[in-house]
């Protein structure tokens, strides 16, 4: 079991899990999750021979949740911090999500600390217009109306099988869900959904995530000379408020860019990609190693990483908990330098 501990890092004290000796590995976690969501990977990754360390990102969880300005690279900060608190000169990094984007930054900006970098349904600098939920967190008021309201609901339907039909539709909220009931994931069990409901009962959560998306992925638009335009929170908020619908905003759909800065910008690291069956490869089975490829979304991953392979992970979005045995497979013959 791990052990649940904290330090100081940095300007926060950040709450972390820890098991095993061996070479360092960070597990990064995503929205709106907190360290638990790696409970299947730290004893296998323990058991492997690796000394795992998943924290809480700043603002979630047991980690401190200060009302500042939040940035990519602020996050990666908190993460090289980390690992200066814990005495890790180097680490491989893991990141699902949000913990993928504060991995990729930690790449971008320090590479000489990361080892090998696994992003597990992520993004490294280009949005996905399919994403919607990019631009309604711009929208301001709309998202601290949501949380205040429907945050156990939220976490419920996301994980818990409760009916879609009880949260809100466009333009309240982002995430459509199939109403009528549901069976409960056989991935999450009441102690899982019960932990996952109480962190995010925190208000401090709810502003963060605002923080997260609405500041931290600040969307630019990439014009055909190679220059970047960014568009403010009210611009981005205007295309989500339009009367019929973002999809029927005459700019969408368009590919977002949120790293400029880190668009052309390379990690020369070994890298693995695991991305789910929505992507239109490996079905539910998992495991095509086809890199896709077509669009500005995908096409990121083979401009930044020149030593890349990709997983198809025949789930959905929540890799590390919906097929867990894969998830620890993969990253165990990825970390060994098994996995082509």
């Amino acid at each position: 079991m791990p052990t649940e501990l904290n330090v100081t890092a940095g300007d926060i004290t950040v709450a972390y899990l820890q098991e095993g000796t061996g070479t360092p590995v960070l597990l990064l976690h995503g929205f709106p999750q907190t360290s638990r969501e790696w409970r299947h990977q730290i004893p296998a990754l323990a058991a492997a021979g690796y000394a795992v360390f998943a924290p809480d990102n700043r603002g979630f969880g047991g980690t401190d949740k200060p009302d500042v300005r939040i940035s990519r690279g602020l996050l990666a900060r908190d993460v090289s911090d980390l690992m200066d608190a814990l005495g890790l000169e180097h680490a491989a990094v893991v990141g699902h999500d949000w913990g993928g984007i504060i991995a990729a930054k930690l790449a971008f900006d320090r590479p000489e600390r990361v080892t090998a970098l696994a992003l597990l349904d992520t993004i490294p600098s280009v949005w996905s217009p399919a994403a919607v939920h990019g631009w309604w967190f711009k929208s301001e008021g709309r998202p601290e109306a949501y949380f205040a309201t429907h945050h156990r609901t939220m976490i419920e339907v996301f994980f818990g099988g409760r009916d879609g039909a009880d949260l809100p539709g466009f333009p309240e909220g982002p995430w459509p869900t199939a109403p009528g009931p549901r069976s409960e994931p056989a991935w999450i069990d009441p102690e899982d959904l019960d932990h996952y409901t109480a962190a995010f009962a925190d208000p401090a959560s709810w502003a963060a995530a605002i923080q997260y998306y609405r500041y931290g992925l600040p969307f630019h638009r990439r014009h055909r000379n190679g220059t970047f335009e960014l568009l403010s929170e009210g611009q981005v908020a205007a295309q989500w408020d339009h009367p019929g619908g973002l999809t029927a905003h005459p700019d969408h759909p368009w590919h977002p860019v949120f790293g400029p800065e880190d668009h052309d910008r390379t990690y020369s690291g070994p890298v693995l990609w695991m991305h789910g069956a929505y992507q239109g490869r490996g079905g539910r089975e998992g495991g095509d190693p086809t890199v896709p490829t077509g669009n500005p979304f995908v096409d990121q991953f083979r401009r930044h990483y020149p030593d890349l392979r990709a997983r198809a992970a025949g789930c959905g979005h929540f890799i590390p908990e919906e097929v867990p045995q894969f998830t620890n497979e993969t990253l165990v013959g990825f970390l060994g330098g098994h996995l082509s």
